[in-house]
């Protein structure tokens, strides 16, 4: 998904230097001219296309503090294929009298062994037709307890059996806003409260 915002935000870029090349030099030949027609449609294309592709993609923004979880998937980390594993969250937002807000999201999360747990029995929960609310507490590292800090990931071990960041290691710096984020919520699941009515006059 990455690739395809950069490809986006590159043929916005080429389409306005473009653009503001013929303004400055409006007494250009023609073949310049025909030139950067064509390839404003190439990008014009290209924007469309890869646009296209990000329809469906789950996000991998902070999740709402209050939720009700419609269901999990978990992938597994698999070192052969230098696959981190993810867990994936279609959540609905709820407000205080527990009555949803919005419409329906799906989530993407980095793999963590503690979470993955706590969203098979929250899924298993649903199976058996219990409705389950989620709740995602903006805590850093030192207030999360001891027995939900996860082990550092197999496949970042596979590659990098000291331990140290994958980047680190490569010599490169990654820094994702958004899994940063996520890192920094505990989330917590529980059987889904009634929703509450308003006082009957």
């Amino acid at each position: 998904m990455l690739t395809k915002v950069l490809a986006i935000s590159t043929a916005y870029v080429a389409m306005g230097v473009l653009l503001l090349f013929l303004l400055i030099r409006p007494a250009l030949h023609w073949r310049w001219k025909a030139f950067a027609i064509l390839l404003s449609t190439f990008f014009f294309v290209s924007v469309f296309f890869e646009t296209r592709g990000l329809l469906g993609w789950p996000g991998v923004g902070k999740l709402p503090d209050r939720f009700q979880l419609l269901w999990v998937r978990v992938v597994e980390p698999d070192p052969r294929l230098s696959d981190p594993g993810s867990i994936y969250m279609w959540v609905e937002e709820v407000d205080e009298n527990n009555v949803p807000v919005g419409v329906p999201r799906s989530y993407r999360l980095p793999y963590r062994r503690a979470l993955a747990e706590k969203s098979a029995k929250a899924r298993d929960q649903i199976m058996q037709g219990n409705p389950q609310e989620g709740t995602a507490e903006n805590l850093t590292g030192e207030d999360q307890p001891q027995d939900q800090r996860d082990p550092p990931n197999p496949v970042d071990k596979a590659k990098n059996p000291e331990g140290a960041p994958l980047e680190a290691a490569s010599g490169m710096q990654r820094l994702d806003i958004d899994a940063l984020q996520q890192a920094q919520q505990t989330i917590q699941f529980r059987p889904m409260p009634p929703t509450l009515l308003p006082v009957k006059r």
